[in-house]
């Protein structure tokens, strides 16, 4: 008969052999996981051929809290004081199997999307530019010098109508969303986008307009699926994009999209990791930011559609 000790000893080999075939068996599991085809949520498969860009980080290695919501939350849901509501797996399926123009149509014209991209994305993206330098910052408006005053009215010459309303906030156009641009152009493949990155600080806002605007093709345009648009072909807003980097932000700090495309005006407070997404023209404007709220941050532009010769 074994003594006390050796029961014991014999007891606790049993449990360690008990807890290694375990965690052998999780990691065969999870290594299986990982080999399965991973369907990116993100990113369409028009965009597999186009030109080199930055690296995007794919949604399994960028985990975000979309990733553990309850099914039912990543369906439309109506918020009766603002535009249709999506969650970004949603937007993105919706995307892929009906392209944006049907699923913009199917809701009169705009939707919100919370949670557009993997929340370690957005993030990243977020600290990046808060980490500019002032020099990286460039200043617009359209109160500026008269010499300021002319360079626009030159602009809305040779490139249509665009900025008519008055404005003033601060543009990067950089490293510091690249990353992000690669994933966000994907949701057009065969429409030129115009991305820039906005900080909007005291005093700074839109006035009431419909971003109706054009562009010219210059030697290096190309759409996201990889088509070369000659030089000089004349190009129209189509859609406008808002992606919204900005923690806890209140209404009360102003830089709010009012939403004046419905009839009535309604009010969009950001949302960090949101983005609002509209057919164009439709007028709106951005409430002027008030003095001591924090700096808000967008990456923002449009989608561009050749204009057809005439």
């Amino acid at each position: 008969m074994a003594s006390p000790r050796e029961a014991f000893l014999s007891k606790t080999s049993r449990r360690s052999q008990w807890l290694a075939r375990v965690l052998v068996a999780l990691t065969l599991v999870g290594a299986a996981c990982s080999s399965l085809p991973y369907k990116h949520a993100f990113v369409g498969s028009r965009v597999a051929d186009a030109r080199p860009r930055a690296t995007v980080i794919p949604r399994r290695e960028a985990p975000s809290v979309v990733v553990d919501l309850a099914p039912e939350l990543m369906f439309m849901k109506r918020d009766r004081s603002g535009p249709v509501q999506m969650m970004g797996p949603k937007f993105w399926d919706e995307v892929e199997q009906q392209g944006l123009q049907q699923v913009l149509a199917s809701n009169k014209g705009i939707v919100q999307v919370l949670n557009l991209l993997p929340g370690v994305l957005a993030s990243q993206t977020l600290a990046r530019l808060q980490g500019l330098s002032e020099h990286e910052w460039t200043q617009e408006n359209n109160k500026g010098t008269i010499l300021d005053q002319a360079i626009d009215s030159l602009t809305s010459v040779l490139r249509g109508p665009g900025k008519t309303a008055e404005y003033s906030y601060a543009t990067h156009n950089g490293h510091a969303i690249k990353g992000a641009a690669g994933v966000i152009e994907s949701l057009v493949g065969d429409a030129v986008l115009n991305l820039k990155a906005a900080r909007y600080q005291k005093s700074n806002r839109i006035a009431k307009h419909g971003d109706t605007g054009s562009s010219i093709a210059g030697m290096f345009t190309r759409t996201p699926d990889g088509q070369h648009i000659p030089v000089g072909t004349k190009l129209r807003r189509k859609f406008a994009f808002i992606w919204y980097l900005t923690r806890d932000w209140k209404e009360t700090y102003g830089g709010c999209l009012v939403d004046h495309g419905s009839g009535d005006a309604r009010t969009i407070v950001p949302q960090f990791n949101s983005a609002v997404i509209f057919e164009v023209p439709r007028d709106h404007e951005v409430t002027e930011m008030v003095e001591g709220s924090p700096s808000r941050y967008t990456v923002f532009g449009w989608f561009y559609e050749v204009v057809p010769a005439s």
